[in-house]
């Protein structure tokens, strides 16, 4: 009985031994290497936006949509306070440019059925040919909003109390806070773009652009 005793002790040693010596072989750790770190700290430092380009060191990330656009260094050397407010009017005229794109694809759309002076379909024209008291009416509304709004602690930049819908009432979503800056970003080329292309043709945008498909 002894003897049986000594082997089952025996066996469990050795089996106990091979299975140390088993987990203990996972292979050569792979370590990272200088070069690698190297790149790995180089890509944290370059731009979202130009991968090729340094990112601008005021850039940090802590507003939404920061991607380290900063090509002619406006940021440089500027506070975060200083960069909030250059948010708040990249919004306001991300906000104006997309009613204002807007405006000008529904104007030419909806020239044809209306009378003098409101039928004219390009809308460089179109502006001429607003009455003064139009304008002035234009200019005073956008004079109240912006002594209005002016010194408003909104919930993040750009946020001036104005959510009739109340989409806003349980939070600003970022999904949505993300989806107004980049819209006011592409509105505000389109604009530019429908300007050069109405001063260089002469035409309203939409008919010079299906010009393409006249034979």
């Amino acid at each position: 009985f002894g003897l049986g005793e000594s082997c089952c002790d025996l066996r469990t040693a050795m089996f106990v031994q091979l299975l140390t010596s088993a987990l203990a072989f996972n292979g050569p750790v792979a370590r990272p290497t200088r070069a690698a770190a190297s790149k790995v700290a180089m890509s944290e430092e370059l731009s979202k936006a130009i991968p090729f380009v340094k990112k601008p060191a005021a850039l940090n990330g802590e507003l939404l949509c920061d991607i380290g656009f900063d090509p002619w260094g406006l940021t440089n050397k500027k506070s975060l306070e200083e960069i909030t407010r250059f948010r708040e009017a990249e919004i306001k005229h991300g906000r104006v440019c997309m009613l204002a794109v807007t405006g000008y694809l529904f104007q030419e759309y909806v020239a044809p059925y209306q009378k003098a002076p409101f039928n004219e379909p390009n809308p460089l024209n179109a502006l001429a040919s607003v009455p003064v008291y139009g304008l002035l009416q234009i200019i005073l509304v956008a004079g109240l909003i912006e002594i209005n709004t002016a010194g408003y602690e909104g919930r993040i930049p750009g946020d001036i109390g104005f959510d009739p819908l109340g989409l806003s009432k349980d939070g600003i979503k970022e999904e949505w806070a993300i989806a107004e800056i980049k819209h006011g970003r592409l509105a505000m080329i389109a604009f530019l773009a429908f300007q050069y292309q109405i001063s260089l043709s002469g035409k309203p945008v939409l008919e010079h652009t299906f010009d393409i498909f006249t034979p």
